[in-house]
């Protein structure tokens, strides 16, 4: 391709990288892609806050629990691929907001439903109603996180991904406090109160997005990425003009190791947060002796460090890069999973070992898709972001098998069973850590070049400069 004719998505000639200004613009789609995440986040996270009087209301055993929130897990995986390569068909950067929001009044009509009574007479009845809604969510992060790649100059990606995230352990964090408020204040029986008065939210916060996005102000973030020294996310002009992907970008996607194995982390790494949202409400309430209300509210704990370390190995990965800051990460992860067998010893030892576990629990996610995006066939984020969100929900079986390990172990009452679950988690953790290690290529920051790996760097399309043109 000659120089006149390569699209001039990169820094302004001369100009430093790394050290330009972020444009207020990016901060601004920051705060709004912030909040949108999170209310999708949310609508999801719910289910497993109020799972404990839905095990007394429909007297379920520790399989049966196992099961219902395995299937419910699992369908956030159910359109994720296709609705990948159908986000990347409807436009790019501005434009994307379209079909976000068709899937967003999918995730909002559906919890609405769960908390209609006559709906859900039934624990399958809540299955069905919840598994569909979880159908347009988990379509619904992918594109979200795709958006937020399109919104933020290159150098920052990490960090952007980072903060975005924060949504999931602080933003749900809020929902966690605000279902403990609901129950607490209507009893635990009146637990579809929840799914009625939480996702109202999204009403405003969408209002606000879809005037945001607009072509007028996405040129201007382009524009001021530029003005900085910063690269532009996409090649084309103003978002949608963004060329589209080559025929076969699927497959190609899979057979790229730089995808194919943080899809695999993503997929162990929901094995073990989804764990942990399953675990630990039903450990200190029925091990621990907490009310179900502060097992609601208690379980969220975690949230806080948890946003702290997304923000900080976002940041970190822009410049050790994204392979070195996950090994951290998941072994950081491990040790923190260890130490939740001690958390049902008392309030303090709980508050504790979740804010050293939180640390890493969410840190991992948003460092995957910013693997995955870097990574990416030009004007084909989408696709590889949704292959990360199809192979990290269907980690989203960890609630089965740890149902099964705590029937094992002598049922609910019983702290041996949990303890098998735990000890999973933690081997699941480690074997992550071990497969980035090996089969996974660099793709930034000052170890790029000293990366030793089983696969080469022709697999996995690691390029010297992002985007690819």
């Amino acid at each position: 391709m000659a120089a006149s004719d390569r699209p001039a998505s990169g820094p302004a000639q001369g100009a430093p990288r790394n050290r330009g200004r972020v444009p207020a613009t990016a901060v601004g789609a920051l705060v709004f892609l912030w909040l949108v995440y999170a209310m999708n986040a949310n609508t999801r996270q719910i289910f497993y806050y109020v799972l404990p009087p839905m095990v007394k209301e429909f007297n379920l055993t520790p399989d049966q629990a196992g099961i219902v929130s395995t299937i419910v897990t699992v369908a956030v995986a159910l359109v994720a691929i296709p609705a990948g390569a159908w986000f990347d068909r409807g436009g790019h950067g501005w434009a994307r907001k379209y079909r976000n929001a068709i899937v967003a009044a999918g995730y909002f009509l559906f919890s609405i439903l769960t908390g209609i009574a006559a709906l859900t007479k039934t624990i399958w009845h809540v299955v069905v109603i919840q598994s569909i809604k979880n159908a347009f969510g988990g379509a619904g992060e992918a594109v979200e996180v795709t958006s937020m790649v399109e919104w933020y100059p290159v150098e920052k990606r990490g960090l952007a991904l980072g903060i975005q995230h924060a949504a999931y352990p602080w933003g749900t964090g809020l929902g966690a406090i605000a279902t403990g408020a609901i129950l607490a204040a209507f009893g635990p029986e009146n637990w579809r109160y929840v799914f009625l008065i939480i996702p109202l939210a999204m009403i405003p916060i969408w209002i606000g997005w879809w005037w945001y996005s607009s072509p007028k102000r996405y040129k201007k973030f382009e524009d001021d990425t530029r003005a900085a020294g910063l690269t532009k996310p996409l090649a084309g002009g103003a978002g949608v003009e963004q060329r589209h992907a080559e025929p076969g970008t699927l497959r190609r996607s899979l057979a790229n190791p730089n995808i194919l194995v943080p899809a695999l982390a993503s997929m162990f790494g929901i094995m073990i947060y989804t764990g942990i949202s399953f675990w630990l409400p039903q450990y200190i309430a029925f091990v621990g002796g907490f009310s179900f209300a502060e097992a609601a509210a208690y379980s969220a704990v975690f949230t806080i460090t948890g946003g702290i370390g997304q923000i900080f190995w976002g940041i970190v990965s822009d410049y050790i890069g994204r392979k070195l800051s996950l090994i951290i990460a998941f072994l950081w992860l491990a040790i923190g999973l260890y130490l939740l067998r001690f958390s049902a010893v008392s309030v303090t030892v709980l508050v504790v070992v979740q804010l050293i576990a939180g640390l890493a629990t969410n840190a991992i996610f948003p460092v995957l898709y910013a693997f995955g995006s870097d990574s990416a066939e030009p004007g084909a984020m989408g696709t590889a972001n949704s292959i990360l969100l199809f192979f990290l929900y269907v980690g989203g079986v960890s609630p089965l098998i740890l149902g099964w390990l705590i029937g094992l172990g002598g049922g609910f009452t019983s702290e041996t069973g949990y303890f098998y679950g735990l000890y999973f988690l933690v081997a699941v953790a480690v074997i992550s850590a071990i497969i980035i290690a090996l089969f996974t290529r660099e793709t930034v920051g000052r170890f790029k070049d000293r990366d030793r790996a089983l696969v080469s760097r022709e697999r996995t399309h690691v390029r010297p400069g992002l985007p690819q043109e």
